[in-house]
Parts: C-alpha cells; sequence; structure tokens
C-alpha cells in the first residue's frame, strides 16, 4: 500500500496485479448500470464536484467516458462514520489480500475517508482501489470540502494506472 502524506489526507492504494490496466481505455460510473439501487448515489453539490473531478482526472489519462461499452466502472464511497459498506453494490473483491500487496480493508475505514473503485466491467470484479483518509470533515465549509476533495482525487489517481 502506498501512503503519500504532504497534507492532513493519507492516501492508500492496491490493485490487483493480474489486472490488465492498459486495456481500460473507458468507463462509466457503476450506479448509472442497470440494477444499482439509487443509495449508491451520495445527494448533493459535493457528489457532483467530487464525479467532476473524477472524470477530469480519467480523462486526462487518455480514458473515455462510455455509458454503452465500458472497460472500466467507477464507484466511489463516502464514510461519514467509522465504517463505510463497500460491498453491496455488485461487484466482488476477488482475491483481495491474496497478493494484492496493500491491507486496504474492504469494510472498515474512519469518518472522514473516501474510497474510489475501479472494478472491471465484464468481470464485475475490483482491480484498483484507492482511499483517501482525511478527506473530508463534518466541520468544512461547502468550498473547503469541494477543494479538498478535489486535492484527494487528484492524489489517489496520480497513481493510477500503476507502475509495474
Amino acid at each position: 500500500m502506498l501512503l503519500v502524506g504532504c497534507s492532513s489526507v493519507k492516501i492508500g492504494n492496491d490493485y490487483d496485479p493480474s489486472a490488465e490496466f492498459e486495456r481500460y481505455d473507458s468507463f462509466d460510473w457503476l450506479d448509472n448500470r442497470p440494477g444499482v439501487t439509487a443509495e449508491a448515489r451520495t445527494a448533493g453539490t459535493l457528489d457532483t464536484s467530487l464525479g467532476r473531478a473524477v472524470e477530469s482526472e480519467l480523462v486526462s489519462k487518455g480514458m473515455v467516458l462510455d455509458s454503452t461499452n465500458p472497460r472500466l466502472l467507477v464507484i466511489y464511497h463516502l464514510g461519514e462514520d467509522d465504517e463505510i459498506d463497500t460491498e453491496r453494490w455488485g461487484y466482488r473483491y476477488e482475491n483481495v489480500g491474496k497478493g494484492w500487496g496493500g491491507d486496504i480493508d474492504v469494510r472498515a475505514y474512519r469518518a472522514g475517508t473516501l474510497v474510489l473503485d475501479l472494478v472491471d466491467a465484464a468481470t464485475m470484479c475490483l482491480v484498483w482501489r484507492a482511499s483517501a483518509d482525511g478527506a473530508f470533515r463534518k466541520d468544512d465549509t461547502p468550498k473547503d470540502a469541494e477543494e479538498r476533495m478535489r486535492e484527494a482525487v487528484h492524489r489517489m489517481l496520480g497513481v493510477y494506472p500503476p507502475a509495474r
């Protein structure tokens, strides 16, 4: 797991070493897919700005947003409490902890954590995950929250695709 710590936000990431990241050239939002409940979305302006930040970072890496036939599906989870339920959105965590090389837990996060998952659209298996501990605080102003989230997303996706 990589931890970057030049601010109070701690970034971690992990990935499936068998995933062929070079073939992931398109993406869509997992919560835009058929069969995903509306609970997968976070309401409000923070959701909109967070979505734009993720899309912007992925597009800057040469990927395209493709709602018809994406190779990757993207979803994020925000932890307002001490735990985030990241296991109910229809994708699997195969081989996590079995050679991934990191120790990002699939369930337990601290309050203020942002988790970003990239899921292989064909297999519906998680291939890459990043977390930002301290990405937001309950007492942040809307402007501060947006800036913190944008910076967290930039740092999280700064290590995607993983170097091998």
